[in-house]
C-alpha cells in the first residue's frame, strides 16, 4: 500500500522552532483563536488511518490501518516514503505505543478470541508478537512506562461493567491494579508521566461528562486536571512534562486540546475536526488523525 507522507511537511516539522506553551500562558478558552494550521501527512481516502505515534527517535510514524477490512499496524518514515505493514492477522490489531528504546511496539489484538496487549520485537525480523496478557477479561490502550519495565492498560477483568487500570511486568510475571471503580465507570486510554510517577487517563467519575484525571502512582490519589462539560479523552503526555494533549467534543465535533499538566483552562489547537493526538519527541508537534472526504487521514500541527 503507498502511503506517503508529504516531504514538503516533513520539512516544516524538521524545521520547525515554536517553543513550548507555560503552564501560565497555556489554555485559554475554547473559542481562542487555534495555531498555525494543520498539515496533512496522507491522502488515502479508502483507508481507515488511526492512532498515529512517534518513534522515540522521531524517525517513524506507527499507526493502524485497515485495509481490505482488516486492521493491521503499520510504521512510515517520518521525513516521508513508503509504509510499510509490521502485522498482518485477521484479527484486529489496534492501539500501538512504541517502547522506549524503539525496539519493540505492544498494542492490542483479539487473535486469541479475546481482546489482549501483545509485543512485537521489532529488532527481529519476522518475529511473531508474543501475548503479554491472558484470561477472560478484555484489555486494550496499552502505554509502554519510561524506564522499559511495565505497560499500563484498561481492563475489565475483575469487573461486571466498567474498566480499570493495571499494570504488566513487561519480563511477564503478576498484573497491578492500579485504580478500582464502581461498575459502570470506566478508566481508560492510560499514558505515563516521562518521569513515570504519575498516570494521565480519561474517566467518567462525574455524571454526563467524561474528562481527564491524573494519577499518583505512589500515594494512589487520583484528581481532575480538565474542566470542560461533555467528553475529554485519549490523553498523552508531553515530553517535558508540563502538557497535556487531548481529544474533546466541542460544539458537536472532536477536536485537538492542550492542558497544563497542573490542569485549568483549555486551549483547542484544531477547528476541522482531531482524534487520538500524540506528541512529537520535540515537544514541538502533535500527530493525530481526522476525517477526510471519507476515512480519516494522518496530520500534524505544531504547538506553541
Amino acid at each position: 500500500m503507498n502511503m506517503h507522507l508529504m516531504r514538503g511537511a516533513a520539512l516544516l516539522l524538521l524545521a520547525g522552532t515554536l517553543a513550548g506553551c507555560s503552564g501560565d500562558d497555556a489554555p485559554v478558552a475554547a473559542d481562542a483563536p487555534r495555531l498555525p494550521d494543520a498539515v496533512q501527512l496522507t491522502t488515502n481516502d479508502d483507508v481507515f488511518e488511526a492512532n498515529p505515534i512517534y518513534s522515540p527517535d522521531g524517525q517513524w510514524i506507527l499507526f493502524e490501518a485497515e485495509v481490505d477490512g482488516n486492521r493491521d499496524l503499520w510504521r512510515m518514515p517520518a521525513a516521508g516514503g513508503d509504509a510499510e505493514r509490521l502485522t498482518s492477522d485477521p484479527a484486529f490489531d489496534s492501539s500501538p505505543y512504541w517502547a522506549p528504546d524503539g525496539g519493540a511496539i505492544v498494542f492490542e489484538s483479539d487473535r486469541d478470541g479475546r481482546k489482549h496487549i501483545w509485543i512485537l520485537d521489532l529488532t527481529t525480523p519476522g518475529a511473531a508478537p508474543t501475548a503479554l496478557t491472558s484470561g477472560d477479561g478484555d484489555d486494550g490502550s496499552p502505554a509502554w512506562s519510561p524506564d522499559g519495565t511495565r505497560i499500563v492498560y484498561e481492563s475489565n477483568r475483575e469487573r461486571r461493567l466498567g474498566t480499570d487500570l493495571w499494570a504488566s511486568p513487561v519480563a511477564g510475571g503478576e498484573a497491578e491494579r492500579l485504580t478500582k471503580s464502581d461498575d459502570g465507570v470506566y478508566h481508560r486510554s492510560a499514558d505515563w508521566s516521562p518521569d513515570g510517577t504519575e498516570i494521565v487517563f480519561e474517566a467518567n467519575l462525574d455524571a454526563g461528562s467524561v474528562a481527564l484525571h491524573i494519577l499518583h502512582l505512589e500515594s494512589g490519589e487520583m484528581h481532575r486536571i480538565t474542566p470542560l462539560p461533555g467528553y475529554e479523552g485519549h490523553p498523552s503526555w508531553s515530553p517535558d512534562g508540563a502538557r497535556i494533549a487531548f481529544e474533546a467534543m466541542v460544539n458537536g465535533t472532536m477536536e485537538i486540546g492542550v492542558v497544563a499538566a497542573t490542569g485549568g483552562k483549555v486551549r483547542m489547537v484544531t477547528d476541522t475536526g482531531g482524534y487520538w493526538p500524540r506528541w512529537s519527541p520535540d515537544g514541538r508537534t502533535i500527530v493525530y488523525g481526522s476525517f477526510g472526504a471519507n476515512e480519516p487521514n494522518l496530520w500534524w500541527i505544531p504547538v506553541e
